[in-house]
């Protein structure tokens, strides 16, 4: 799913009962079920004790009108009257919706509580001023929303009104026909459910605040009625098999007859295994800047970048637990994998090591978690200086001097020092390079006297 607001439009479900508009909702198929199976969320409110109820969306350019079986509709039990929480129905549909690009939900539990502080919220759906008999098209409209709030007891969500041409003299009718749309929440690199509006908070839309049931509750009611569950957008994915192409293109084709079945059998060894214990680890994360954030893992290039230092560990120690990484060179040595943009970097300028320490020493919780004498694996979209792909203890001591001497940085110079040492920093260009120039078997030889060459 794109990270464009007009995406979500697609989702919008517009739901009526003959020429009655009752409501919005919102569309969604599974990644991995059979091709006819799709679901509508909505508020229970909207199509409860509801006859012929129908629903439209888009498909292909085309709107698409079903008529719904009173036995493909779900209401929620919590839900009995107006102002009962659980305000959520779910409606099944059997048709044939090829290439959904389908989306994650958010979960609101533990340490996620406050996913949405401080972001931005929008909804899909058709409100009854602008509704139109003769076009779903022209009757959709989008809303944005302001995150307000979050009542994990009665799985309720708060947002405010942040749209400009909404009347504030009579939002109550502007709002009239967005119920049981979805409400999407803008994470950066895409846009998940946070919940189904349900309406106003108290009486009216007067005063700008609105609710809706949050994503866990449409995720557990999925879970009651046995149907499938959507994906929880913080849920790694540890199956790197998204990254066969580009390990291909990047390596394998440049590489002779000689070394290709061993590398294709390294590969397809780390494309089996499960990645994703082994990203929620300590070995490896990301430090600013990062559009990525916390979800680093979803980023093409960590992935890919992944891959390549998975299939070259396992080239040097057939019996390596990628879980906590080390190697033997000749004694054992800690591997940490650690993407990032740097920090302090003027927008035209070339990375180099300097950015990459400065954004490493600036969080605090990764550089003091490194132990003596690790080698660090740097990954990074942007391509460093050549010159600026590899340093030892040495040489990072320098740099981090630099920093400290920098107008306006905040590190703290009497901890720096005190925080574990790093034996070498390797771009990962480097360890692309080994892997390309052949002689696999050898590659545990070709490793050790590059460091070797590294500490002269």
């Amino acid at each position: 799913m794109g990270n464009h607001s007009e995406d979500l439009k697609k989702y919008a479900v517009r739901i009526k009962a003959g020429d009655q508009m009752l409501g919005s909702g919102v569309l969604w198929k599974p990644t991995d079920c059979e091709h006819n199976r799709l679901y509508v969320f909505t508020a229970a409110h909207v199509i409860k004790d509801r006859e012929n109820v129908e629903v439209e969306f888009q498909y292909q350019g085309k709107e698409v009108n079903v008529l719904v079986e009173k036995n493909m509709i779900a209401i929620s039990e919590t839900y009995q009257q107006k102002g009962d929480f659980g305000d959520v129905g779910i409606i099944r549909l059997n048709y044939v919706y090829d290439d959904f690009q389908s989306y994650k939900f958010v979960t609101f539990q533990g340490e996620s509580e406050n996913i949405c502080q401080d972001k931005k919220l929008i909804m899909a759906g058709f409100p009854i001023e602008g509704y139109s008999k003769q076009s779903y098209l022209i009757s959709i409209d989008t809303m944005n929303l302001e995150y307000a709030g979050i009542d994990n007891r009665i799985s309720t969500l708060k947002y405010k009104i942040c749209s400009g041409d909404i009347n504030s003299s009579d939002r109550n009718s502007e709002m009239q026909g967005f119920s049981g749309a979805g409400v999407f929440c803008d994470l950066g690199v895409e846009f998940a459910l946070v919940g189904i509006h349900k309406g106003a908070v108290g009486n009216n839309a007067a005063r700008g605040n609105l609710m809706g049931t949050t994503s866990d509750f449409v995720r557990m009611m999925c879970c009651e009625k046995k149907y499938d569950i959507p994906e929880l957008i913080n849920k790694i994915n540890g199956n790197l098999s998204d990254q066969l192409e580009y390990f291909k293109e990047e390596i394998v084709e440049d590489l002779g007859e000689n070394d290709l079945p061993k590398m294709l059998f390294l590969l397809d060894k780390v494309v089996e295994e499960d990645m994703a214990e082994a990203i929620k680890g300590t070995f490896y994360d990301f430090c600013d800047e990062c559009r990525y954030s916390t979800s680093y893992y979803q980023c093409v290039y960590f992935r890919g970048f992944l891959l390549v230092l998975a299939v070259f560990l396992n080239a040097i120690n057939k019996n390596v637990d990628l879980k906590m990484p080390k190697i033997t060179v000749p004694k054992e040595i800690p591997i940490y994998f650690i993407c990032s943009e740097g920090k302090g970097r003027n927008t035209q300028a070339q990375l180099k090591l300097s950015h990459f320490i400065y954004a490493l020493k600036s969080e605090k919780e990764i550089a003091h978690r490194l132990e003596d004498g690790c080698i660090i694996i740097w990954g990074s979209e942007q391509k460093p200086r050549d010159n600026q792909k590899k340093c030892t203890y040495l040489e990072y001591e320098s740099v981090l001097g630099d920093i400290t001497r920098i107008p306006g940085n905040e590190l703290d110079i009497t901890s720096i020092f005190k925080d574990p040492k790093p034996k070498a920093i390797i771009h990962i260009d480097e360890i692309i390079s080994m892997l390309r120039s052949g002689n696999t078997q050898q590659l545990d030889e070709k490793f050790a006297d590059y460091i070797k060459e590294l500490e002269k």
